[in-house]
């Protein structure tokens, strides 16, 4: 995104990774930065999990404004071929038998691959055992060698070579309808789960509440147009992203609201708290 948005701006855009405790540190950067619009921050799934997960965030969800969404990454549900396990009903029914036996690998608490099962084996009420590994990658791994049996992972075109070898099986996508770039992936909805357990992954453009509306709205647009530019859209297509620019920075907005609501009232009533 930096190089297209900075054609448009007509500034510099840099990029500064600040990892850690699940980005809650960036966020704690960007809080922290002054309301200006010349610092900004790249939303996703995690700064609607972490205030309800960490005791001490160092912010409130209300000093985050989204500009803009960038992109939804659909959700794939994938078995180690050496689970056994063929067919999402199947799997439900391997959670059934094992009875907190089935093991879930997971990149990190609070990510889609720890509150994705959450959410569909709390929905079908059966138990099952996380695995959390450092990274995804290492979660992968763990699954392509048998050390567990599933994980819910964002769609990536790097899951195609172990999908062809056979070493890991897709089993759904977590949506109401199959997603086009996945068209062999049933979804959910096709075994009669409902939005309930519908999940997205997503990214987003952020930036400390009290940055000026004009200038929250100049970033919406420059966003925007950066998204309609068809090699940038080319290039985050063969990722695995879908491109969905939000047609109102208010949309953006109520999507942060909304993801807000809907995994605080997960998080409480599974008990999930990390140390910040």
């Amino acid at each position: 995104m930096a190089p297209e948005l900075g054609r448009i701006l007509g500034q510099s855009v840099v990029v500064e990774n600040r990892a850690g405790a699940s980005g809650n540190l960036m966020s704690q950067q960007l809080v922290g930065a002054p309301a200006d619009g010349y610092t900004l921050g790249l939303a996703g799934l995690q700064i609607t999990t972490n205030p309800w997960m960490i005791a001490n965030p160092g912010y409130s969800p209300d000093d985050l404004v989204v500009v803009g969404q960038i992109a939804a990454l659909p959700v794939v549900v994938i078995a180690s071929i050496k689970s056994g396990i063929r067919d999402f009903p199947g799997l439900i029914e391997a959670a059934r038998r094992k009875d907190g036996g089935l093991t879930v690998a997971s990149g990190g608490y609070g990510t889609t691959s720890h509150l994705g099962p959450e959410l569909v084996f709390r929905n079908q009420g059966v138990r099952y055992t996380i695995v959390v590994y450092r990274g995804g990658g290492p979660a992968l791994q763990g699954l392509i060698s048998g050390e567990t049996d599933v994980t819910f992972d964002i769609a990536s075109p790097g899951h195609r070579p172990n999908f062809e070898a056979g070493t890991l099986r897709p089993l759904a996508v977590l949506q109401g309808a199959r997603e086009p770039a996945l068209p062999d992936i049933p979804a959910v909805a096709e075994f009669g789960l409902g939005p309930e357990v519908f999940v997205r992954s997503w990214l987003g453009l952020m930036v400390r509440a009290g940055t000026p509306p004009e200038i929250i709205a100049r970033l919406h647009a420059a966003l925007n147009e950066a998204l309609a530019a068809p090699e940038l859209k080319q290039r985050m297509e063969r990722l695995g992203m879908v491109v969905t620019p939000s047609p109102a920075q208010a949309d953006a907005q109520a999507l942060y609201r909304g993801e807000l609501a809907r995994w605080g009232a997960l998080i409480r009533a599974a008990n999930i708290r990390i140390e910040g």
